[in-house]
């Protein structure tokens, strides 16, 4: 009978592994989560620089801002910017800079990443700024708008 004793685990022993495994299980749990929002933070982020990527492309090409405004994907009709891109991206041109002898059409080009976790609501986020520049020679040689 007492071998039989000596063999077994007691109460204490068995509520102290169930409390270990209990808080590894929590851990695992919040770590999970708060690496599910970072990816969807991520992701925004990724959707929102790409967006003010183009924007600044096409105005390298020689579009003016409100042709860009006309080209670029709606945001009322993409539920993906919606999510992720917080108000409307602008794009303003600053003027000329000479830059190494080079006279340079610069723009800046602004976006706010939408941080918000409720759906259909927005919270501003970081804000990206990207500066472009093109040659002016692409003014002089562009036709007029219609």
């Amino acid at each position: 009978m007492r071998r039989a004793r000596r063999a077994a685990y007691t109460l204490v022993e068995v509520l102290a592994a169930g409390a270990i495994v209990s808080i590894g299980t929590t851990a695992m749990v919040s770590l999970s989560s708060t690496l599910m929002l970072q990816e969807e933070l991520a992701n925004r982020v990724a959707v929102t620089r790409n967006y003010q990527e183009n924007m600044v492309r096409l105005w390298q090409l020689g579009l003016s801002d409100v042709q860009i405004a006309a080209l670029m994907p709606s945001q009322a009709q993409n539920a993906v910017l919606q999510q992720a891109i917080y108000g409307t991206p602008t794009l303003v041109e600053d003027g000329v800079t000479t830059i190494n002898g080079v006279s340079m059409d610069t723009a800046r080009c602004t976006a706010v990443v939408n941080i918000s976790q409720t759906p259909g609501a927005e919270t501003a986020g970081a804000s990206f700024t990207l500066t472009a520049c093109r040659p002016s020679l692409l003014a002089d040689l562009r036709t007029p708008a219609p």
